[in-house]
């Protein structure tokens, strides 16, 4: 069953990301933020927000606790004084080595004995279902 399935690679990807964070005090949705904030620059927490699909003020706890734990800086945008530009601070981006490296982990373990067209495959698919989740619940509150 595709649902339960998903549901467990979610389920152990998390346990997987925590172990292997634990030496960094980072959660597993801190862990996501910064890997997001590695690849976007001018970010803003709105933007977190909707690449993740989570509430603003989940990311703004999770964000408020990066920023104590000195991994990102959140400075204000001089071209909007109401809005936060969010970016990894020196400390961040040393660590972000180390997560790379996770995340290669997990992906080769993962994907092992899979081959490279279906790898692509899977994360074509996988992509499309996601969107038309996305598009259900669209539809579904527009009604």
């Amino acid at each position: 069953m595709l649902m339960k399935d998903l549901s467990v690679i979610t389920r152990l990807s998390r346990m997987y990301s925590i172990r292997r964070l634990n030496n960094f005090n980072l959660a597993h949705s801190e862990h996501e933020i910064m890997m997001y904030l590695a690849q976007n620059s001018r970010v803003n927490q709105d933007m977190i927000a909707s690449f993740f699909l989570i509430d603003k003020g989940a990311i703004a706890k999770s964000l408020s606790k990066l920023e104590e734990k000195g991994y990102v800086d959140r400075v204000i945008n001089p071209e909007n004084q109401r809005e936060k530009i969010i970016s990894l601070t020196a400390k961040g981006m040393e660590v972000m080595d180390a997560m790379w490296d996770i995340l290669m982990e997990w992906n080769n373990g993962i994907f092992e004995g899979l081959s490279p067209e279906e790898i692509k495959d899977i994360e074509r698919i996988t992509g499309i279902v996601a969107d038309n989740c996305l598009k259900m619940i669209q539809r579904y509150d527009r009604e």
